[in-house]
């Protein structure tokens, strides 16, 4: 029999009484009825809104109320609704400190860390210092040494800014974190026992270290002279300077510290004071450091400097081969992407800088004009900070009244095969003695007044009429082009484009 079918409203049924296959139509009826909840693509789930106010809050029923009117939309909400905040805690939420200090004070701190080694070391890309010191661990145990950092940290950034703390303001109202820092310094000495005497020293020193700077650039040199007796002193009970040179960085900092505040007041330094009981360390042998080459000077300068150097004293001559073999060398080690030890920049730093700072000579005498534009030089390698002028007072002074009161009729010898006249060579040395002078510790006034009218009449009779003509000659006494030469073309490319003034001489 052949199927029927029968409808029930719009549920068809079939029914098949035979072995003969239905007809096409009921085969059609038959596959659309299997098929049907079948190639449907895939099932999309109910859109729910989403809520993205962050201002939006969930009562425990269930209930959201925000900025936006969101009650047309009545589909339920099934799941938990949780808000985020947009910032938990502040940056330093999770830095800890040995004490209670604000986040921005923390924030000045910790990124003054983070490029403390580049601002304070002229040469950085060209000495190894060793491994990155854990400053934050000793932040976070020394509470002394925290307020210190607080302090210093912000001076160096207001001094880079252009603030002068020193300009008598500061005296008057001292930083909350200096009488801190006092504070627990004398309690830390009244302490009866230290477990670890060298690291008691270690971390008392660096602490007045701090304050000895501080009071430096506010210019209490009363208390900056206590602070570096205290270091003089600390420095003793640990042995001396020979035992403090285990630690090659601290030394380096102590000892810069002693050199700025030499130059700062004219007094004498407190190392190496009494050379019975501390005598100079000797000159390095750069040539060690020199790889290849036998000797660090390089030739076109060594002719050029032997017969001038004749005509000097003894010990100053002395004094300015070893630093030109410094100089060398540090070229030579930015030119090839290499990095000295540390060792190399203390020892020289030690053996000359305090032979210059202890010999005196007249004062409008040829000796003096080179001894002051060695320290000059020597300062700007080994103290100056990146941009950043530290506050000397008596060396700038000192410098400037031994160039105006120089005696011109010095007599500058020249090589028998240099064609250049006397004047000429006196003309090359005031050039480098001005430009010296200029980048490392004259100020703007200084440079507009005086210096660049007498620079540029020195640069027209040595025939001077570019830039690279002017670092040839800087560069046949002594020069450093990774410190130098970005102040030296400003001050050439300014002295270049003023007016002389006439009858300076």
């Amino acid at each position: 029999m052949a199927p029927a079918t029968k409808s029930s409203g719009d549920m068809p049924f079939i029914v098949s009484t035979g072995t003969k296959k239905p007809d096409p139509e009921l085969r059609k009826l038959i596959r659309s009825h299997v098929m049907k909840g079948k190639n449907r693509g895939r099932i999309l789930r109910p859109k729910y809104k989403i809520i993205a106010d962050s201002e939006s809050v969930v009562d425990p029923n269930g209930t959201v109320s925000g900025s936006d009117d969101i009650s047309a939309d009545n589909s339920p909400v099934s799941t938990h609704v949780v808000t985020i905040p947009r910032k938990v805690g502040s940056d330093m939420s999770l830095a800890r400190f040995a004490d209670t200090i604000e986040d921005s004070t923390a924030c000045v701190i910790i990124q003054f860390s983070t490029i403390a080694k580049k601002a304070l070391f002229p040469l950085e890309s060209c000495v190894d210092f060793g491994p990155k010191e854990r400053t934050m661990e000793a932040l976070a145990v020394d509470a002394a040494y925290l307020h210190a950092m607080a302090f210093s940290a912000q001076a160096y950034f207001d001094l880079l800014r252009g603030h002068r703390p020193y300009s008598g303001t500061a005296l008057a109202s001292p930083s909350p974190h200096v009488l801190k820092t006092l504070q627990l310094l004398r309690e830390r000495l009244e302490a009866p026992e230290h477990i670890d005497r060298a690291e008691f020293l270690s971390s008392t020193a660096a602490v007045v270290l701090c304050l000895a700077f501080h009071a430096h650039i506010t210019g209490d040199y009363e208390a900056a002279r206590h602070h570096m007796l205290g270091l003089r002193k600390i420095v003793d009970i640990g042995g001396g300077l020979p035992v403090l040179t285990q630690n090659i960085k601290g030394t380096i900092e102590i000892l810069r510290c002693d050199i700025g505040m030499a130059l700062h007041s004219g007094a004498k330094p407190l190392f190496f004071a009494d050379l019975a009981r501390e005598p100079y360390w000797p000159y390095p042998d750069f040539a060690a450091y020199g790889h290849a080459n036998p000797s660090p000077v390089s030739s076109s300068s060594s002719a050029i400097e032997e017969p001038f150097l004749r005509a000097l004293d003894n010990d100053l001559a002395a004094a300015w081969r070893a630093t030109a073999q410094f100089a060398a060398l540090v070229n030579r080690a930015a030119a090839e992407h290499r990095k000295l030890p540390k060792e190399v920049l203390l020892d020289a730093m030690a053996s000359i800088t305090y032979r210059l700072l202890h010999m005196t000579f007249a004062s409008s005498s040829l000796d003096e004009a080179v001894r002051l534009g060695l320290l000059a030089f020597v300062s700007n390698v080994f103290l100056q900070w990146a941009g950043v002028r530290l506050p000397y007072t008596y060396f700038p002074a000192a410098f400037r009244d031994c160039l105006i009161d120089f005696n011109l009729e010095s007599p500058i010898p020249v090589p028998p095969d240099n064609a250049s006249r006397p004047t000429d060579s006196l003309s090359r040395l005031l050039i480098w003695l001005l430009t010296i002078g200029s980048v490392s510790v004259f100020d703007s006034t200084d440079s507009d007044a005086w210096l660049k009218p007498w620079l540029r009449v020195n640069l027209e009779i040595c025939g001077v009429r570019s830039w690279l003509a002017m670092r040839d000659v800087l560069d046949s006494f002594m020069w450093v082009g990774l410190v130098h030469d970005g102040p030296g073309r400003a001050l050439y490319d300014s002295t270049v484009s003023v007016t002389l003034c006439q009858g300076f001489y």
